[in-house]
């Protein structure tokens, strides 16, 4: 079951910590609220804090809390996030929780890792980029309960973000490891943010949140990278429009300040058409042969735009004024 709370500062998901005893016993498990600020200063700490609330209906012994998030790749969040919560069965005790460790299997599963799992059932969200992972964590704690009264609990996700300048959509999972990511959904909740922003940072904003006519994966490389550049033409009507040809028109600048252009619209820039989308078109390079960087130079950046094949009609980034004006993706190495 997918929630989504459109209150000031709440966010749409749950991601209780390790309350490990909080789920060995309930069969439903609610989403309250996710309150946080929805803009962070890039490099600074984050923090989302969910209450929720269980309704315990059996009895269960050995478990585990499970709880997951969706966040970019270049956070590092599995080095630079803690989780810890509060609930009213252990008043006054703030209780922790740690990662699932690698290669673990959730029960229900189906032989998939619980991070596999994830991926699997919710791939990166209602995000347009998919350079983001899901990480799985489980309480500390191991405890055996009997059904008991209802109750509530706080939990506290602190995460550091990067310091690339971003819009993204954040995704939360709970679940539990006696459950083990059945098909009940009593027993797990996912949900994602609003578009959540990263502010004051290095290079242009990376934007999950919205589809533009370019693509560039993943977002951060160097010129010994493979990457994939994507013209998305079915985003809204655009001068390529109906072209069974599109090229990619593309400049590498070094951080020497010496730039590299490719924009001949032969066969190496030619890009090739989507099997499930006609209008979308794709080029995938080996960053240092295509433009062809010399040893010593890295790249810092890409300007691009997308052509056909006499150069007669163009696609560039419009602004919000209406001027164009050349596609950029900062190259950055994390």
């Amino acid at each position: 079951m997918r929630h989504k709370y459109n209150k000031r500062r709440v966010w749409k998901l749950i991601i209780p910590t390790s309350i490990v005893s909080l789920l060995l016993f309930f069969s439903c498990v609610f989403l309250d609220s996710v309150n946080y600020e929805p803009t962070v200063k890039a490099g600074e700490k984050a923090t989302f804090t969910m209450k929720v609330h269980f309704e315990p209906a059996k009895n269960v012994s050995d478990d585990r809390l499970v709880v997951a998030f969706l966040v970019p790749k270049v956070w590092n969040a599995r080095k630079n996030t803690t989780i810890t919560y509060t609930s009213t069965l252990y008043p006054g005790s703030v209780r922790t929780m740690s990662l699932v460790p690698t290669g673990t299997l959730p029960a229900n599963g189906g032989g998939l890792t619980w991070e596999e799992a994830l991926r699997k059932n919710f791939g990166y969200g209602p995000n347009v980029l998919d350079d983001m992972e899901w990480l799985v964590y489980w309480s500390n704690d191991i405890e055996s309960v009997s059904i008991r009264e209802n109750f509530s609990a706080e939990i506290k996700i602190v995460t550091r973000t990067s310091s690339e300048n971003m819009k993204v959509k954040l995704g939360f999972f709970i679940n539990h490891t006696v459950d083990g990511f059945s098909t009940d959904d009593k027993n797990w909740k996912v949900a994602y943010t609003d578009c959540f922003q990263v502010v004051d940072g290095d290079g242009i904003v990376m934007d999950f949140c919205e589809a533009h006519f370019n693509m560039f994966q993943p977002s951060n490389v160097t010129k010994d990278d493979i990457a994939t550049i994507k013209f998305q033409g079915g985003i809204a009507a655009n001068a390529l429009d109906g072209e069974d040809e599109v090229y990619l028109c593309a400049t590498a600048y070094s951080s020497t300040g010496n730039a590299y252009t490719v924009t001949d619209r032969s066969e190496k820039s030619k890009m090739t058409k989507d099997s499930y989308n006609n209008k979308t078109f794709s080029l995938s390079v080996w960053l240092a042969d295509y433009f062809k960087i010399p040893d010593g130079e890295s790249i810092t950046r890409l300007e691009y735009y997308f052509s056909n094949k006499d150069g007669s009609k163009i696609v560039k980034e419009t602004g919000a004024d209406g001027t164009l004006s050349l596609f950029v993706t900062p190259c950055i190495c994390k």
